[in-house]
């Protein structure tokens, strides 16, 4: 593999990371509509039980966070075995 190619692919590489690493901090940062006017239906309890909308917003993104991670790792492994 020549140094050109190398570089390429190193270029690619930070690119998916960066990518990743930004669609992961807007998700953690959307967690901060809870403090604004417009997500009061995130205090509220759903139906009869004690969770609210703004423990199913968290889940929700550490679940979300953990399917891009997966993704992004089998993308990686498929990138890997390609070159």
């Amino acid at each position: 593999m020549d140094d050109q190619t190398r570089l390429a692919e190193i270029r690619r590489t930070t690119r998916r990371r960066f990518g990743f690493a930004a669609v992961t901090l807007v998700l953690y940062f959307s967690f901060v509509l809870n403090w604004t006017s417009a997500s009061d239906f995130l205090g509220q309890r759903i139906g009869d039980s004690a969770i609210t909308g703004s423990l199913v917003l968290f889940v929700a993104i550490i679940l979300i966070g953990l399917v891009l991670e997966v993704i992004f790792l089998r993308v990686e492994r498929n990138a890997d075995r390609q070159h």
